[in-house]
């Protein structure tokens, strides 16, 4: 059985991050953007709430006017984040198995309309069965969401069915249950140290752990070959790429 090494893995990863962190920076920017449009806060209605009101339950009742929806807006900012999350993680898996993450500016937005259909899908589905799992119980959800992990980007990334999506992470991830949790916890590490460092080295922390995601899954892929963009001694390899359109 394969062997998954924390320590490798994040420094390819930070290696990766080091090299292309200009456009996934950039990327990681928009998409914490536009998965905010159409929510907006009254800024009297909040200092309100916090300022003259004590009671838990008031405070919640407020809290309805104090944030502001546009549902159009909402949606639109959703749709659009679904596909930049299928873009970039075509770009992910490209600069990790060729070395740079695209062939040319026209080509970073190609879309497969099938593959991005099962996509959206898959990662609909993803979501309700994760957060079903954290509604019985925390543990399940957990197991289920570490089982599942790399079933979206399978979808956004590799010629599989929605079927197949879900199947091949369950086969990758069978008997790496505590190595991919180790890793989960490391992954909300970077993250809360790029928050600590001014809040915009969130972005950068971003990209080391979609990097961690990409290797991680090239690594428990079977008959993996080298990458083209194998760093140092330690790199890991990638296999069965599908190459991105």
């Amino acid at each position: 059985m394969k062997k998954l090494e924390i320590g490798a893995i994040v420094s390819q990863a930070w290696d990766l991050a080091v090299k292309h962190w200009p456009i996934f920076v950039l990327f990681s920017f928009v998409t914490s953007l536009i998965s905010g449009l159409g929510v907006s806060v009254d800024p009297e209605r909040y200092a309100e709430l916090i300022t003259n009101s004590s009671d838990p339950a008031a405070q919640v009742a407020m809290l309805a006017e104090v944030i502001q929806v546009n549902y159009i807006l909402v949606t639109i900012g959703f749709l659009l984040s679904i596909y930049l999350s299928y873009v970039v993680y075509n770009l992910y898996v490209t600069a990790y198995c060729k070395g740079k993450p695209y062939e040319s500016m026209a080509s970073i937005f190609k879309v497969d309309l099938n593959r991005l259909a099962i996509y959206f899908c898959v990662g609909f589905v993803y979501g309700i069965v994760v957060g079903l799992g954290t509604c019985l119980c925390i543990l399940p959800g957990i197991w289920i969401a570490i089982r599942l992990w790399y079933a979206p980007v399978l979808a956004a990334t590799q010629d599989v069915t929605f079927g197949e999506a879900f199947s091949r992470s369950w086969q990758m991830t069978k008997g790496h249950f505590w190595e991919l949790l180790l890793m989960g916890i490391t992954m909300i590490g970077i993250a809360i140290v790029g928050f600590a460092a001014c809040c915009v080295g969130i972005y950068f922390a971003d990209v080391i752990t979609n990097f961690m995601l990409i290797i991680s899954m090239f690594l428990l892929m079977p008959q993996a070959p080298e990458p083209e963009s194998v760093i140092g001694d330690e790199a890991t390899a990638s296999s069965d790429y599908v190459e991105v359109q």
